[in-house]
C-alpha cells in the first residue's frame, strides 16, 4: 500500500529499538511469563486509511514481533467513527450522534471481506457522552464518563440490543485523570498518565461487573516513557502495539499480563513494525491472544 513501510531491515530495527522508549526503565522485576495462545494463522489489526476504507492487517507472529504484515480492504465509508475492537472480529463503532453499532468480521483471522448479516445494527444510544470507550473482549465494554466514573457493560447479543441487566454499573472513579486507557483482555487495563508512566490494573470480575480489583484496586507501574505514543492498542495476552506522532508502529509484549510484575519481552525495547500509520485509527483485535 502506498505510503507504508511495513517492516524495517535488521539494522534499521536495531536503530529503531535504540530510539524507542524502554518500556520498563528502572522497573525490571522477576522474569514472569504467562502462557499465551493466539489466533491462527494470524491476529488482526483494523485500520481506516485516508480514503475511509477499512483494512484488515494480519500479523502471524504476535508473540515475538518478527513477522511481516498482509492486508485486505474489507469496507468503505468508515470515516468519522470511533472504532473499538470487541475481539474475535467484533467491532463496535460510535458515530457523531452517539449511536453504538455492532459489526462482525467473519474472516478475522485472514481472508476476504465477509461480514455477519447483522453488521451495522444499532445496539445502543447515548454513547457520545463518554470520553473513553474500550472493550475487554467477550462483550465486555468499559466506558469513562465526563465525571471520571468507570462504567462496566456487557453486550450479550449478535446484532440485537441485548445487554447484561447490570450494565452501566460504576466500578471505579477518577479515570478522567488518565490521558490513555487501553483494555488488555481478561480484565487487564493499561493506563498512561501525563508523565508517561504505564500502569497496570486488573478487573477481577470482567464477566459479572462487580467492582472487584486486583492489588486492592491500586495501579502497578510497569513502564515509563509512554507519553510519546499517540495511540496504543492491545491484541490481548500482553501484546501491545504503540504508534508515535511520526506514524511509526512499535510492538511490545508484557509477559506477565495477569500479574502486573513489569516483565517484558525483548528487554522492554519496542520492535519497529513500520511507518505510515499516522492520522488514522489503528485498532487491534483484543482477543487475538489470550493469557492464562
Amino acid at each position: 500500500m502506498s505510503g507504508f513501510s511495513l517492516r524495517a531491515g535488521s539494522a534499521a530495527r536495531c536503530l529503531a529499538a535504540l530510539g524507542t522508549a524502554l518500556a520498563a526503565i528502572g522497573l525490571a522485576g522477576p522474569s514472569a511469563r504467562a502462557a499465551v495462545t493466539c489466533d491462527m494463522p494470524s491476529v488482526a489489526l483494523y485500520h481506516v486509511d485516508a480514503l475511509a476504507q477499512l483494512r484488515r492487517w494480519s500479523y502471524a507472529s504476535p508473540l515475538d514481533g518478527s513477522s511481516a504484515w498482509t492486508q485486505q480492504m474489507i469496507g468503505t465509508g468508515w470515516s468519522g467513527l470511533n472504532i473499538v475492537s470487541g475481539g474475535s472480529g467484533v467491532l463496535y463503532t460510535i458515530d457523531s450522534s452517539g449511536n453504538l453499532r455492532w459489526y462482525k468480521d467473519d474472516d478475522f483471522t485472514g481472508g476476504v471481506a465477509a461480514w455477519d448479516p447483522a453488521s451495522g445494527s444499532v445496539i445502543g444510544t447515548g454513547w457520545g457522552g463518554f470520553s473513553t470507550v474500550v472493550s475487554g473482549g467477550q462483550g465486555v465494554i468499559y466506558a469513562v464518563d465526563t465525571s471520571g466514573n468507570l462504567h462496566w457493560y456487557r453486550y450479550l447479543g449478535s446484532g440485537s440490543p441485548a445487554w447484561a441487566s447490570n450494565s452501566g454499573t460504576v466500578i471505579g472513579t477518577g479515570w478522567n485523570l488518565l490521558p490513555k486507557i487501553v483494555a488488555g483482555g481478561s480484565g487487564v487495563i493499561y493506563t498512561v498518565d501525563s508523565s508517561g508512566a504505564l500502569s497496570w490494573y486488573l478487573h477481577q470480575d470482567p464477566q459479572g461487573g462487580t467492582a472487584s480489583w486486583g492489588n486492592a484496586g491500586a495501579a502497578k507501574q510497569i513502564g515509563s516513557g509512554w507519553s510519546g505514543f499517540t495511540r496504543i492498542g492491545s491484541a490481548g495476552g500482553g501484546v501491545l502495539f504503540a504508534r508515535d506522532s511520526t506514524g511509526r508502529l512499535d510492538w511490545y509484549r508484557d509477559t506477565d499480563p495477569l500479574g502486573g510484575s513489569a516483565s517484558w519481552a525483548n528487554r522492554g525495547f519496542g520492535v519497529s513494525e513500520g511507518t505510515g500509520w499516522n492520522d488514522n485509527q489503528a485498532v487491534t483485535d483484543i482477543t487475538g491472544c489470550t493469557a492464562s
